[in-house]
This record gives structure tokens, C-alpha cells and sequence, in this order.
């Protein structure tokens, strides 16, 4: 099972996977995030700095209920520059892009989510997965549906780094 299955990292996931990985394996081109799509998962993986790739790594041996927590750890690390000028400008401007993507999502998903993130632990990690499923199942609309099967078909292409 992948590490991201829960609802909240697997939206947070497409979010910021996709500008975590371009902004670290940019070219300096303005296409970057289009030639992630190219490259193997490996490739991805082995340009994140190693220090980054061991703590990501470590957080698949914790508890489900423990792992948004340690990722919500890892994000203020890399806000705080533990892995690296890089990391650190594009953890910086996660919060915008969250922003722009939750004003897109329709306002039940919006809601679902916002209901999950009030809880925590095991009941938190239920709650995602059920809102997770329901993307996968076009609970939330045909779009909603289409963004969670690739992410999906994404995640269990890298399941193991």
C-alpha cells in the first residue's frame, strides 16, 4: 500500500509532488512540470536531495495514524531550510498553490476535507480515505474523478522509490 492513500495527501500529494519535484528537477525551463511526466519515478525520486528522500522513506515505517503528522514535520523542516534553498522556495509557496487548487474544488469536497482535517489519528486517516474513494468513485464529479485516477495511477507507479 502507498505511502500517500489518504484523501488530504493524495490531493496534497498532486499539489505538491508535481511543484516539489519540478522546482527540484527544473532545467530552468518553463516546462519542467511537462517533462516530469517523461521521466521514471526513480529519476524523480534520486534528484530530491538524500537527506529529504530518507525522511520521506522513514515516515512509510510509522503508523498510518501517526504519518500526516510526521509529513506536516517535514514540511515545516523544509520550510525552515533543512533540505535546502530549493526546498525550502518551493515549500514557501505551497500555501498559494493549495489556495489555487482549493478554489476549484467543488464546495462538498471543499467541505469534506476541511471536516477531515479537524480530526486526527485513525479517524482522520478513515474520514480521508472515505473522501479518497468517493473522488475515485466520481462522488465529486466527473473532473474530481479524472484527477484521482491519475494521481492514483501515479502512486502506485512510484509506490516504491
Amino acid at each position: 500500500m502507498p505511502l500517500i492513500q489518504t484523501a488530504g495527501l493524495f490531493t496534497a500529494g498532486l499539489i505538491a509532488t508535481t511543484s516539489l519535484v519540478a522546482g527540484v528537477t527544473s532545467n530552468g525551463t518553463d516546462d519542467a512540470a511537462t517533462d516530469i511526466q517523461d521521466v521514471p519515478c526513480g529519476a524523480l525520486w534520486s534528484r530530491l536531495p538524500a537527506d529529504l528522500r530518507d525522511d520521506l522513506a522513514a515516515v512509510r515505517d510509522l503508523p498510518e495514524g501517526e504519518r500526516i503528522a510526521a509529513l506536516e514535520q517535514l514540511r515545516e523542516d523544509a520550510l525552515d531550510g533543512d533540505y535546502g534553498d530549493r526546498v525550502q522556495q518551493l515549500a514557501e509557496g505551497r500555501d498559494e498553490r493549495v489556495r489555487a487548487v482549493r478554489r476549484l474544488l467543488p464546495a462538498d469536497l471543499r467541505v469534506d476535507l476541511r471536516e477531515a482535517r479537524d480530526l486526527t489519528g485513525d479517524e482522520q486517516v478513515a474520514a480521508l480515505r472515505a473522501i479518497r474513494d468517493g473522488a475515485l468513485g466520481g462522488d465529486y464529479g466527473d473532473r474530481v474523478q479524472q484527477v484521482a485516477v491519475t494521481v492514483q495511477q501515479r502512486l502506485e507507479a512510484c509506490e516504491t522509490p
